[in-house]
């Protein structure tokens, strides 16, 4: 369906369609092929002046204004064709899913409860939305799956093994970890209801303050691995732990979020993932074997991720290179912080074997 069949028939529920073509045309240019430029600038115009995808629309959707621009654009980005396309599909994937959300029926019925608020997150296991009960007036963080992380065709199976799975996340109760209300389905996507924390992950607050001090580091972490302790005691591994999923706000409240890569994440989902592009374990934040063997379970995959946490906070920088523990010396850090975080990133059979005992550690260092 072409952009002036959608307008005539008014019709928003095939704008998902509209978007694939898009996505397939932008694809047939950026490796050799042709695009009708008339309809490059109308879908354009199209995603542009839709409310719902602000904060989704890439930035060479806003700043290419027409095919030639487009070409210049994506030739710096990536030399190869395949390269291309996995820019094309990162970048508008995430609106395609999220507007065959906002028109499918489930949405619909979602809404006469809830009100969305606006997108407060995006990633390849789905879109998180901000929403405010109609009645109680209570702020929710909803996230929304994405079809990656299921597989339609086989859906009985999967939604069973989904809510099978996501009961474990009903084990979680603790201050320092985000609270999960319900788990459901809006159209056949399944869903996640949770307490919406009003904060900034510690990304943004090293972006905008700068590194900790140790006191604040140490407090940070105590409170963090706190939360991790309580999940694993429950038999839960997040396994993709960084600041980006460490929220915070003052006076020293810390939240936890995402734990859906450590519940569901199993070498069939990862296979999937991974071809559709998607990635489920990377970064300077996971440890090596994990890097290695993302199916791989091991709680002390999560302590790793601790330490480089901690060492980020200290340094504004994740570990990387031999000397990375060189670099806090030289700031001046407490040895003993040194020693916490280097046993933390040592190799899998020397690290902590718990974070009962790193737990322990890190409370010494407020006595002394």
């Amino acid at each position: 369906m072409r952009f002036d069949e959608l307008a005539q028939n008014n019709k928003l529920e095939d704008f998902p369609l509209l978007l694939e073509q898009f996505k397939v045309g932008l694809t047939n240019r950026a490796t050799g092929g042709s695009y009708d430029e008339a309809e490059y600038k109308k879908v354009r115009t199209l995603i542009i002046s839709n409310s719902k995808l602000q904060s989704l629309i890439p930035k060479f959707v806003k700043v290419c204004r027409n095919l030639d621009e487009f070409w210049n654009w994506i030739k710096q980005q990536a030399p190869t064709y395949a390269d291309r396309r996995i820019i094309i599909s990162d970048q508008i994937n995430p609106i395609i899913e999220v507007m065959e959300y906002e028109t499918g029926e489930g949405a619909l019925e979602f809404s006469k409860n809830y009100e969305e608020k606006e997108i407060i997150g995006n990633g390849g296991f789905g879109v998180v939305y901000k929403y405010e009960h109609r009645l109680l007036k209570l702020p929710f963080a909803v996230k929304v799956f994405a079809p990656a992380f299921y597989d339609p065709n086989n859906s009985e199976k999967e939604m069973e093994r989904f809510f099978q799975e996501a009961r474990i996340l009903f084990k979680l109760s603790h201050p320092n970890i985000i609270r999960i209300f319900d788990a459901g389905l809006i159209g056949d996507r399944p869903f996640i209801r949770m307490d919406y924390f009003e904060g900034k992950n510690l990304n943004q607050i090293l972006q905008s303050n700068g590194t900790l001090a140790e006191n604040k580091s140490t407090i940070a972490m105590l409170n963090i691995v706190s939360g991790i302790e309580h999940a694993h005691d429950k038999g839960i591994i997040h396994r993709d732990l960084k600041p980006s999923n460490i929220m915070a706000a003052k006076p020293n409240q810390f939240r936890i979020i995402d734990f859906g890569l450590g519940i569901f994440v199993e070498n069939e989902l990862y296979s999937r993932l991974t071809k559709t592009g998607s990635q489920t374990v990377s970064g300077y934040y996971n440890a090596p074997e994990l890097v290695a063997n993302p199916s791989l379970i091991d709680l002390r995959s999560d302590i790793y991720s601790l330490g480089a946490i901690w060492y980020t906070l200290l340094t504004g920088q994740p570990p990387a290179g031999s000397n990375f523990l060189k670099e806090l010396e030289v700031m001046g850090i407490n040895t003993n912080i040194i020693d916490i975080i280097g046993k933390c990133l040592n190799p899998l059979s020397l690290r902590y074997s718990s974070c009962t005992e790193l737990l322990s550690e890190i409370s010494k260092l407020k006595e002394d």
